[in-house]
């Protein structure tokens, strides 16, 4: 990868093999595009804010509390379309003593996808009720490629690069919910997750004072886990109902490769691979409160809260380059989600159409290097991650009309680094 390290790789990725570790540092890994906000347009049509009303289909996932609401058997389904927008280095340099990245150039890799988000049935029985519902929490797919390397400082350059990452989590879940009294309810859900993860980087070196003539680093995985979801839900008043959940993800096993082909100055074989098992891959766990306030029969307001623990990701993190003093260094800190949103429902029309608006704020969750580089190891890592987008602002607005025994809602969340398009449905007997 560059000229001085790459001489000590080999003896550090051997000594490293087979411990679980988290996530590597290598840059694919720089920015995943999480999303824990509600799934159903009728949510993301309202910001995402959703907790402390659930009284759809949806809040299996929202809040499983508020499932107690329902009384009639649903089935809903939703359809997305995302896009993203993904930064990476594309080039430049940077200084160490002082560290600086004011050369870098920033490019972004724009994809899209098209999936069924969310599936689910729920079934209310007197004080219970019972949700399957089967979800996408993730999937994402980029690819990006550099036509120049990035210096840093005299010394060391980072080689172009072309690189491709594939990413999809799905969950089965069955929920239950019970309402223990008129104004407090209760639930609780158990998901199996399926997880898939891919990532190919491919370096070439051009320069011919360095004795690697390529290299690659390889990221995959396929394993499954269980985690859980507590929900509840307190009626306040006949306007005001306050909800709580914690959603508890699993972690994931996968297997990480660097491969380096020698161009004759190195002892090294021909090529070289370094393999780890076992590297980590967590899914973040979520805090989430939520408020929703009835003013009229005809406009609601929510306005939620969710702390998601992003730093389980990057909880001792594998240095794929062998370079792990400075992989240490490497951060996704804990964010908080600030959701508000309404709903105004048209209740005279023969059809009630419901409009919709809201906006959140989406912390920083791409991976960056903590403090200021002291090394030439610290000031490599620092480079490869100084293109991570930061704290986000996403803007909704959405609507639905309701018939006597199915919805039709739509909705569009935009924001700097993803725009999400939804339509979901949801038919009741």
């Amino acid at each position: 990868m560059y000229r001085r390290l790459s001489l000590a790789v080999g003896a550090a990725l051997l000594g490293c093999s087979g411990v679980a570790f988290a996530i590597t540092d290598s840059e694919t890994n720089a920015s995943i595009p999480f999303s824990f906000a509600s799934p159903g347009a009728r949510s993301l049509g309202m910001g995402g804010a959703f907790i402390g009303l659930a009284d759809d289909a949806t809040a299996a996932y929202a809040n499983p509390a508020g499932l107690t609401q329902l009384r009639q058997t649903e089935i809903s389904l939703e359809g997305r379309h995302t896009s993203y927008s993904t930064p990476y280095i594309d080039g430049g340099g940077s200084t160490l003593n002082p560290f600086t990245t004011t050369g870098l150039r920033t490019n972004n890799a724009d994809t899209s996808e098209n999936n069924l988000s969310y599936l689910s049935v729920v079934i209310p029985h007197d004080r219970w009720a019972f949700a399957f519902y089967r979800q996408e929490l993730a999937r994402f797919h980029t690819s990006f490629l550099t036509l120049e390397g990035a210096d840093v400082g005299p010394e060391v350059v980072l080689f172009p690069f072309s690189s491709d990452a594939d990413l999809r989590i799905l969950s089965y879940s069955a929920t239950a919910a019970y309402k223990v009294s008129d104004r407090v309810s209760l639930g609780l859900g158990l998901s199996y997750y399926d997880f898939r993860f891919e990532t190919v980087t491919g370096r070439v070196d051009d320069l011919p004072q360095v004795p690697i003539a390529a290299s690659g680093q390889v990221q995959d995985g396929d394993d499954d886990g269980y985690g859980w979801n507590l929900g509840a839900r307190f009626a306040l008043s006949d306007s005001l109902s306050l909800g709580l959940t914690y959603r508890r993800a699993p972690d994931f096993k996968y297997r990480a490769l660097n491969v380096i082909f020698s161009d004759g100055g190195v002892p090294l074989p021909d090529p070289a691979v370094f393999a780890f098992d076992g590297v980590r891959f967590d899914i973040p766990d979520v805090w989430g409160a939520g408020l929703s306030w009835r003013p009229t029969d005809a406009l609601i307001v929510n306005f939620d809260v969710n702390r998601v623990e992003y730093s389980q990701l990057t909880d001792n993190i594998t240095s794929i380059f062998g370079i792990q003093s400075s992989a240490n260094r490497l951060r996704l800190e804990d964010g908080t989600e600030v959701h508000l949103g309404a709903e105004y429902t048209f209740a005279g029309m023969t059809h009630p159409f419901s409009l919709r608006g809201g906006v959140w704020h989406d912390p920083r969750h791409s991976v960056k290097f903590d403090g200021t580089p002291n090394t030439l190891e610290d000031a490599v890592l620092a480079t490869l991650f100084a293109g991570g987008r930061g704290a986000d602002t996403h803007y909704a607005i959405g609507g639905g009309w309701a018939f006597s025994k199915f919805q039709v809602d739509f909705a569009a969340d935009w924001s700097e680094g993803v725009d999400t398009y939804s339509l979901s449905g949801v038919y009741r007997f």
